[in-house]
């Protein structure tokens, strides 16, 4: 374990390090050894000695011939910051990834506050294209999150209860095997590469973390790592959220919506839910145990990550420190409306607007909300569904419909309080694990309770106010989410960040600033500063589900009474947006591709 007065001292620059574009970069790779760390010393696991032997075909190799961190002719000590995660670390927003919702990610603002500091840090992110293409794709990425990762999709692997499988299996989806940037098709592939160039193999993002640290050992005088771990998000996300696959679950309302999708999208729905590839019921109980980890996988997968970092890691542990967060209540987030959301919103349009009795109230008429994790809640999806039928001129009582069907509640579009709290409580149970995993760690892994402090803003427990704001778990209302409800906005990043910061500054002995929280504010497009509900939403082209999140914007965010303005053709938006994504199912766009549909020209 190094003081922090060792890590000042060793990384005192005499000039900021500039890093420059590593265009030889494939080149150098396809010339250098195959780099290994799966052989160190025969320490490997036998399931993962398994799994790279039968399933990637791997050539291993006794040592690291080629750095990648050591292009400079200059000395300087640097600090590399390295990112293992999900969404909340690579930094989507508004379900979607691109450079300018990553670069308002918490680990970005991270690494804007330790570059205020004598630290020569080296940090880069695989930034994406508003057309979702990979900028810069011959740049090494530290920050190694990629969009929707769990437990184990961070090794390759799909979890067998989400995939509907007998047991878990290596996907190779979920590896990054491109060795030219035109072969960047999936998520893992416009992340990692070119790691997998440099590694001549095939990489899972911890395949990535294991090979940047094993690279760094080559470095002694140099380099020294910093690593971000906020793994274990999604081992509860789908049940919270109402999605999953196997079958993809989609909480949408379809047969009260079915009559204003366009043909296309209508035939594909009836096919997927014919075939088994979709679903309209992802809060059935059912539903969500096979969306949920069970405990001891859960336990295992992360004390086996643990355990990779410890047994093929070659840099010493004098030189890396690891922080290891702790994961927030999924079912707090924005994304799910109360009996209170519903209301404000739907009486925009209908000011008689009421839930109905089946649905159980976040709290009485009127009286303040007291727990914000009471009462039922349905999904965003479900929501827009709601409001565009009202909005379109569909009764009241037709519109309830998405909830409750002749007196009985349609349980599959209405996560319960008793549901949430089920998943409440395997989420406390995951961090149970985490925390007594990282103890078992040596003092070179450090424990970070983001998912405690998170919970404390997001339920009232501890007042967040920036300004004339006050965060919390309200959609658009609590300055606190992005447009889909999921991902925090600017502020709340920059907020995760602080707490981070303030972590590392700890750790290493740094003095990294903290970020100014309403300067963060004043610029956040998810702020809704004229306290309509709305919130203006970021200035570039959307592109699929995106574009329904766009159609709840506000026009006007100086003039409460500007808000939301539909488009004449909104239900051919929908139709669209949602035909693309289902394309994204491998039998589905089969069978489109079949009888003809494409998404139609909108208006």
């Amino acid at each position: 374990m190094s003081s922090s007065s060792d890590w000042s001292t060793r990384l005192q620059p005499t000039n900021r390090l500039k890093l420059r574009h590593l265009g030889l970069f494939p080149l150098l790779c396809l010339l250098a050894a195959p780099v290994t760390y799966a052989q160190v010393a025969g320490r490997t696991s036998a399931r993962t000695d398994r799994m790279r032997s039968e399933d990637r075909n791997l050539r291993p190799s006794p040592k690291i011939e080629y750095s990648m961190f050591n292009r400079r002719r200059d000395r300087e000590p640097r600090l590399v910051l390295l990112g293992l995660g999900d969404s909340l670390t690579h930094g989507t927003m508004d379900a979607t990834n691109n450079e300018v919702n990553t670069s308002h990610g918490y680990l970005q603002y991270v690494a804007d506050s330790l570059e205020q500091t004598d630290v020569s840090l080296w940090f880069k992110q695989p930034f994406w294209n508003i057309d979702k293409t990979r900028r810069k794709p011959f740049v090494v990425p530290t920050n190694l999150a990629v969009d929707g990762a769990d437990l184990f999709t961070v090794e390759g692997l799909q979890y067998y209860k989400r995939a509907g499988a007998d047991e878990t299996y290596l996907d190779k989806e979920l590896l990054c095997d491109a060795f030219l940037p035109r072969g960047l098709k999936s998520p893992y592939d416009k992340v990692l590469y070119p790691i997998s160039v440099g590694a001549r193999q095939k990489v899972s993002q911890m395949d990535a973390l294991i090979w940047s640290l094993n690279d760094l050992y080559e470095s002694p005088e140099l380099h020294d790592a910093l690593v971000v771990m906020w793994i274990g998000n999604n081992d509860s996300g789908s049940a919270a959220l109402g999605g999953g696959s196997s079958p993809a679950q989609v909480p949408m309302p379809a047969d009260l919506v079915e009559s204003e999708l366009t043909f296309g999208l209508r035939y594909l729905l009836k096919f997927g839910e014919r075939t088994g590839e979709v679903a309209f019921e992802p809060f059935t109980m059912t539903s969500i145990e096979r969306n949920l980890t069970d405990l001891d996988d859960f336990t295992a997968q992360y004390q086996h990550l643990m355990d990779r970092i410890a047994t093929e890691v070659m840099l010493e542990t004098s030189r890396m420190e690891i922080l290891a967060l702790t994961l927030p209540y999924y079912s707090a987030v924005g994304f799910l409306f109360d009996s209170e959301d519903l209301e404000f919103y739907l009486r925009k349009i209908d000011p008689s607007y009421t839930v109905p009795p089946t649905f159980a109230r976040v709290a009485p008429p009127g009286a303040p909300i007291t727990d914000p994790l009471s009462g039922d809640r349905v999904a965003m999806v479900t929501f827009g569904m709601m409001y565009t039928l009202l909005w379109s001129g569909y009764p009241v009582d037709y519109v309830n419909q998405a909830v409750e069907i002749d007196g009985q509640q349609r349980d599959g579009l209405v996560l319960s309080q008793q549901e949430m709290e089920f998943i409440s409580a395997r989420i406390d149970t995951y961090n149970d694990s985490i925390r007594n995993i990282v103890a078992q760690q040596g003092d070179h892994v450090h424990l970070l309770e983001s998912g405690q402090k998170l919970n404390e803003g997001l339920m009232g427990d501890v007042v967040v106010t920036v300004g004339d704001k006050v965060l919390g778990r309200k959609w658009t209302r609590g300055s606190g989410f992005c447009l889909d409800g999921v991902h925090p906005s600017y502020t709340v990043h920059a907020l995760i960040a602080n707490y981070v910061v303030e972590n590392i500054n700890a750790v290493i002995g740094t003095s990294a600033p903290m970020h100014d929280l309403e300067t963060v504010l004043a610029t956040d497009p998810y702020i809704d500063h004229d306290n309509d509900g709305w919130a203006p939403g970021p200035d570039y082209r959307p592109s699929g589900l995106t574009k329904v999140l766009r159609l709840f914007t506000d026009e006007d965010d100086s003039d409460p009474s500007v808000g939301v303005e539909f488009p004449r053709n909104v239900w051919r938006v929908v139709s669209n947006a949602f035909l693309f994504d289902m394309l994204g199912i491998p039998a589905i766009r089969a069978e489109a591709e079949r009888v003809g549909i494409v998404p139609e020209e909108e208006e």
